[in-house]
């Protein structure tokens, strides 16, 4: 028997008489993640932004009273306009007649200019035109209000692993201490790591098969500690693997260093010399030097004992620092990297990327806060993070990012906006567009209601045919505002990174 995992899925399996793996799932087609994406851009296009419901209610009032005027321009000039008036304005003349043909004509003008159609779809055409350009740019967008809603963000709040950084860690320093050896450290560490899901455990298990290190002892009573590491019973004794801080919890000093001065030269002291019991045996500055270059830093033992020092250390994206610097170009005015690292590597992956802030040694309560308190001074905020661990944070926000979500059902379930390929420069563009979207927006109500407004004026001179209602204040105008919306299409991911 074996299992497969696929996305968030694992299929159990068996060995067939020919020797080929089959795998039992009861998934159907309309499980898959291409059909629920296309279901979801359905959907998306089904909610209402509040400009929506603004132009929804306005309409419930606009309609009734347009329709009164409409009439009571029929039927009132005939009936109290006997004989012909001339009214003069400025230089300007204009007779009334009380004929009732040419006033019904008049009346129903009115009516056709005033029909609300294009003003009532001038919001609906611009979130699907947005919404369907997005996806086709590799942004699913789940809604219009989430559309309208990343193009007023004044912050933005970034995971480091995964987002900035590619997340694809690798182990670069192994550091064995008390006397273990490197296959000691590597073994533990992996046997620790071996039921754990995160991105620094498939680094130290690949690690662990590149050594071709396979007496992995079994592990006990495994137990995640959020934000902090990993704890599991390795035959009668309790193992940790996890950040520095978790250590010092335990009653380890790690500034506390095993060195000597003999004539004058530093020289390294035995821990079986050292008079201390809450010795580390570890070298001066080790663990701040990894995190100095940008490593994280995993430490392994027991509660009394250091087994030794894992550094892994994960690569940059290419597109991650021209990213930030778009969105400062286009008007965010506060980029934060939020990540649950140590101080030393939050800092120099910060300073390689160029955000403006950066809070380190946070756990997922903590960005929670962090969310809140850059809500609280700057206004709206939007999170970019996994879809998974950052789910408090990415609810928190007033806009959820989930990034590389192209095949985990969690990520899409989670964020307001998936960015379907492991591409942060996505997010100028998805800035961009939103905030466009929201200019053609306001352009569409705002000109539909103008043109229907001038035109109106005009009815009662007699300035304004039927035809010309038509054509310009009803079908025009309708054709207008959807032609305006399509101009979101040619808003293109590429441009943001051209030089």
């Amino acid at each position: 028997p074996v299992d497969k995992r696929a996305g968030d899925e694992v299929f159990a399996g068996s060995i067939n008489e020919e020797g080929y793996l089959e795998f039992e799932t009861d998934a159907t087609a309309a499980e898959s993640t291409l059909s629920q994406i296309i279901e979801m851009v359905q959907g998306a296009q089904e909610k209402k932004t509040d400009k929506e419901k603004f132009v929804d209610r306005f309409a419930g009032y606009y309609t009734p009273v347009v329709v009164a005027l409409a009439i009571l321009t029929a039927a009132l000039p005939p009936l109290f306009i006997t004989d012909p008036v001339t009214v003069g304005v400025g230089g300007l003349t204009h007779t009334f007649a009380g004929d009732w043909q040419t006033w019904f004509i008049r009346g129903l003008t009115l009516l056709v200019i005033a029909c609300p159609c294009a003003f009532v779809i001038s919001t609906p055409v611009s979130v699907v035109s947005g919404i369907t350009s997005a996806a086709k740019n590799g942004v699913l967008i789940k809604g219009g209000n989430y559309l309208e809603a990343m193009g007023q963000v004044d912050a933005i709040a970034l995971d480091k692993t995964g987002t900035l950084t590619k997340g694809e860690l690798a182990v670069t320093d192994i550091v064995p201490l008390g006397g273990a050896s490197e296959a000691d450290l590597i073994r533990h560490a992996a046997a620790l790591e071996q039921r754990s899901e995160h991105p620094i455990a498939e680094a130290i298990l690949e690690r662990t098969e590149n050594s071709e290190i396979d007496d992995i002892p079994a592990v006990d009573e495994f137990e995640s500690l959020t934000g902090k590491g990993i704890r599991a019973e390795i035959g009668d004794e309790t193992y940790y693997a996890g950040k520095p801080a978790l250590f010092e919890e335990l009653g380890f000093d790690l500034s506390h260093a095993h060195l000597r001065t003999d004539g004058g030269l530093i020289t390294k002291l035995e821990s079986d010399d050292c008079q201390r019991e809450d010795c580390a045996d570890i070298e001066t500055e080790a663990i701040s030097r990894f995190e100095a270059d940008g490593k994280t830093v995993v430490l392994v033992g027991t509660d009394t004992e250091l087994v030794g020092i894992v550094a892994i250390a994960d690569e940059v994206r290419p597109t991650a620092a021209l990213a930030v610097e778009r969105l400062h170009e286009l008007g965010v005015e506060h980029v934060v990297m939020l990540t649950g690292d140590n101080e030393g590597t939050a800092r120099a992956i910060a300073e390689r990327v160029g955000v403006d802030e950066y809070r380190a040694e946070l756990l997922p309560d903590e960005k929670v806060d962090a969310v809140e308190a850059l809500q609280a001074e700057y206004g709206d905020v939007a999170m970019v993070g996994d879809g998974i661990n950052d789910a408090p944070a990415m609810a928190t926000a007033d806009v959820g990012i989930a990034m590389g979500a192209a095949g985990t059902d969690t990520a899409l379930e989670t964020a307001d906006i998936a960015l379907m390929g492991d591409d942060i420069g996505k997010l100028p563009y998805l800035y961009a567009m939103s905030h466009r979207a929201n200019g053609v927006i306001r352009q569409n109500i705002w000109s539909s209601l103008g043109v229907k407004a001038l035109l109106a004026v005009g009815v009662p001179l007699g300035y304004v045919s039927v035809a010309l209602a038509v054509v310009v204040g009803d079908m025009g105008m309708s054709l207008g505002v959807t032609g305006n919306a399509m101009r979101l299409s040619r808003v293109k991911p590429d441009r943001f990174f051209e030089s």
